[in-house]
């Protein structure tokens, strides 16, 4: 087999790419256009940028180099490269740390080593976490982050505590108060101002959510926008605040893939920013979070496609033709413990049409209602159910 790559590429390109060509069950399992004199040329060139993390984490934490150098090659990413792929770091390893002694480490013993030092840095967080008294940060916050600033901030911070309020919303409140944001409807209303018949959220663009792409459809598109939207940096929605670009559009362009916030006549603001809040919600989610959603929705099972749709992952949902699964044809990203990966294709069919089609996917969660061969729950342990996912589906992460 043989790893396509260009020549120009970053060498972390380059590991990637035969990281996924490598085959385990062959006497030699590099791709045969590669010799190991170039894995050890990239790998050197990676050691240049990680190295010293590496020796830093190995010197002053409980890990050892192999977690050390897994849980850097995989979480850290240089400016300029891509991160490492399990297979790539599997190379690293062996071109670094083993002399090219034997074959390449397997993506299997990569994840154990990367769940291994997960636990530790779990430990050792929760150690930090516990060391005031309660409540701990666990307790009061969805998803706690340990954030470093200088005493002098901190000593700042404490002095512009609202009452009852933590270190954690005043700064979200002292960041909001930076940026000048407009409401869905205020947008809205400045633009009918220019006769806008449409406003909508171009949802099929990648990551739109992190900077919303607006379409408004008005008499004469090009001209200058209006001066609320002019000097907004973002929209705020269920109070966050989001960036966004306009693209003006005459009337009568077509509408059918947008998220509509507004359409003369049919769909009034207040309803519009409602649905958008809701999809914004929506549009990630873990594995729990997904089969909560399918759960409500009166789903039966869910799986994904053995082999990915474009850079990311085909959903399939099962379910009876009345349920609505609008909760889970929203998710465009599914957070994993150690990497996120795009949705690009959600399918529902019936249990029957499923049944069809099991041979070609990967069965995530079912059950009895599906009418198939197995019942599956989803594993508690983040790493167990990381690992149901096909292999070609997590390398797209």
């Amino acid at each position: 087999m043989r790893a396509e790559f260009e020549e120009h590429w970053h060498p972390s390109t380059k590991l990637n790419a035969i990281g996924s060509a490598l085959d385990f069950t062959a006497v030699d399992p590099l791709p045969d256009n590669v010799t190991r004199d170039e894995i050890e040329e990239y790998c050197y060139t990676l050691e240049q940028l990680y190295g010293s993390y590496t020796e830093e984490l190995v010197a002053e934490t409980a890990l050892s180099r192999r977690e050390a150098q897994t849980w850097v090659l995989r979480n850290l990413v240089h400016k300029g490269a891509d991160r490492l792929t399990f297979e790539a770091v599997g190379l690293y390893v062996w071109a670094i740390g083993r002399a090219t002694e034997g074959d390449p480490l397997s993506r299997t013993i990569v994840s154990a080593y990367h769940d291994r030092a997960r636990r530790k840095i779990d430990a050792a967080e929760a150690t930090v976490k516990r060391t005031q008294p309660p409540p701990y940060p666990d307790d009061l916050f969805e998803d706690p982050t340990m954030l470093w600033v200088e005493g002098e901030v901190a000593e700042r911070l404490a002095r512009r505590l609202g009452p009852e309020e933590g270190y954690s919303g005043a700064i979200e409140r002292l960041l909001d108060e930076t940026v000048d944001a407009l409401t869905p409807a205020e947008l809205v209303d400045a633009y009918r101002e220019r006769e806008a018949e449409f406003v909508g959220v171009q949802t099929v663009r990648p990551d739109w959510d992190r900077d919303l792409p607006l379409s408004v459809h008005v008499p004469d598109p090009g001209g200058d926008p209006p001066a609320a939207v002019a000097e907004a940096d973002a929209i705020r929605v269920d109070g966050t605040p989001y960036p966004f670009g306009v693209e003006e559009r005459p009337i009568g362009t077509g509408t059918a893939s947008m998220l509509t916030l507004f359409e003369a006549g049919a769909i009034d603001p207040a309803t519009g920013a409602e649905r958008l809040g809701r999809t914004l919600d929506r549009v990630e989610a873990t594995l729990p979070e997904l089969v909560d959603r399918a759960e409500t929705a009166g789903a039966s099972a869910l799986a994904v496609g053995n082999d990915p749709v474009g850079a990311g992952t085909h959903l399939f949902v099962v379910a009876p033709a009345a349920a609505t699964t609008d909760a889970i044809t929203a998710v465009d990203r599914l957070v994993l413990d150690d990497r996120t990966l795009d949705v690009e294709r959600v399918t529902t069919l019936s249990p029957e049409a499923y049944a069809e089609r099991a041979d070609g996917t990967t069965l995530l969660w079912a059950t009895a209602e599906a009418g198939l061969d197995e019942t599956r729950s989803l594993p508690s342990d983040p790493a167990d159910r990381r690992e149901r996912l096909p292999t070609a589906v997590l390398r797209t992460g």
